[in-house]
């Protein structure tokens, strides 16, 4: 015998009385026994109560539409006709048997084992017989809220997986937005268990003057069981180095046994800052000494880190805060700059003007050189070149003078 089976027998013990006690008020008023609703969790073990006037050669009979699900008879269970479906999965208390207690124990319940049981007895006493509707549950375990851009816009996606019945999934926003400004898109999806995941998307809303959206993802169970909310926010902060530097965090709603996580991330490298725990008031710092958080103040909602004398190599990037409470997920990322200081600037901005005046100079000089030199190049010209270029100007006007006298000649003798 396992140990659910165990803690299930102990328990039927302790409450047979009261549901017998029940069983015979309701037979005694009205004379019918009103369905009884059950919610089973998924992959998990479930109890099918059903109770009956105690007497003797009790023969037992479990179905669900027509199907059988389980029979006792003769003392012992009789499971030849029992359908393949329930094989392995059930089981009587057959030591509470002859007390009136005849409720089924559903093991490792799935999708599939949702509908109307009935539960008929037959005792030397006569028939008896109760209904169960029983429901299977696979409740939210976890939800994530992100920011993407893989479709080629900013986009916020809300995700959950395992889900049974699919969930319903609600968005709004912080300032309020009308919802036919929303506009998400939400999918889903049954794997091979008929358990579902769910994605719902919601296109980043462009800012309205200096307000920041609050995004929020709420995700409710088909049975009303339970709620889920995530919210994120995204931010911008610039600071000069030195100082100190308060990087703002604040719960939207009241919280009460949450965890308070602050992380860093620069060059896709992310950080771990410290982490506060609310139960026990107690704070794991990675950067002690140089960021910090009031306690006081995180009790009531205010998470805000204050960093000392930041740095701009080391303290650009995004800063995530984390408020976490059960089925409550409150995220903000901060993207912090942090510049030099005046001073700092000015001796970068002097320097930068030296730099391009030393190239103007060089440049200059270089240009008054290149004119130097063509100059002299031309004044060093060779008296042989100079000489050289009189006598082919004189060769030349000897060569004009000829050719003039032989044709005033020739003028002539033709006279």
């Amino acid at each position: 015998m396992d140990l659910s089976f165990t803690m299930w027998k102990n328990a039927m013990a302790a409450a047979h009385a009261l549901v017998y006690a029940l069983v015979w008020i309701v037979t005694t008023t009205n004379g019918k026994i009103p369905d009884v609703f059950v919610s089973c969790r998924f992959s998990e073990d479930c109890l099918l109560p059903c109770a009956f006037k105690p007497a003797a050669e009790e023969v037992i009979g479990w179905t669900r539409q027509e199907v059988m699900v389980h029979s006792f008879a003769q003392g012992r269970d009789q499971l030849d006709q029992q359908h393949t479906h329930f094989t392995g999965r059930t089981a009587l208390f057959t030591d509470q048997i002859a007390h009136g207690n005849a409720s089924l124990l559903l093991k490792l319940c799935n999708t599939q084992d949702r509908g109307r049981y009935h539960c008929h007895v037959a005792t030397t006493r006569g028939n008896q017989e109760s209904f169960v509707i029983a429901k299977v549950e696979a409740p939210v375990q976890s939800l994530t809220l992100e920011m993407t851009r893989l479709s080629g816009h900013e986009e916020l996606k809300c995700s959950s997986r395992d889900v049974y019945p699919a969930p319903h999934v609600s968005w709004y926003t912080v300032p309020p937005e009308p919802l036919d400004t929303l506009k998400p898109i939400t999918r889903k999806m049954a794997n091979k268990n008929g358990l579902y995941s769910v994605e719902s998307k919601l296109r980043k809303l462009p800012r309205k003057d200096s307000s920041t959206y609050t995004y929020f993802c709420t995700v409710n169970s088909s049975y009303d069981t339970q709620t889920w909310r995530a919210s994120l926010q995204e931010r911008e902060l610039s600071s000069e180095e030195g100082g100190e530097l308060t990087i703002p965090c604040l719960s939207p709603m009241a919280l009460h046994n949450f965890t308070l996580t602050w992380t860093f991330t620069s060059a896709d490298e992310s950080k771990d800052i410290l982490t506060f725990n609310s139960q026990t008031e107690l704070t794991s710092n990675q950067w002690a000494g140089q960021a910090q958080v009031d306690h006081d103040l995180i009790l009531s909602g205010d998470g805000s880190l204050r960093l000392q004398n930041p740095q701009n190599a080391e303290h650009t990037g995004t800063y995530t805060c984390t408020f976490s409470n059960g089925r409550s997920h409150h995220m903000v990322h901060i993207w912090v700059n942090i510049t030099a200081t005046a001073v700092e600037r000015l001796q970068a901005e002097g320097s930068s003007w030296l730099w391009v005046f030393a190239v103007l100079l060089a440049a200059l000089a270089v240009l008054v050189t290149v004119l130097i030199l063509c100059r002299r190049k031309k004044a060093d010209r060779s008296p042989a070149s100079k000489s050289a270029e009189v006598a082919t100007e004189m060769h030349a006007m000897s060569t004009d003078e000829r050719e003039n006298g032989i044709q005033s000649e020739n003028s002539n003798q033709t006279d």
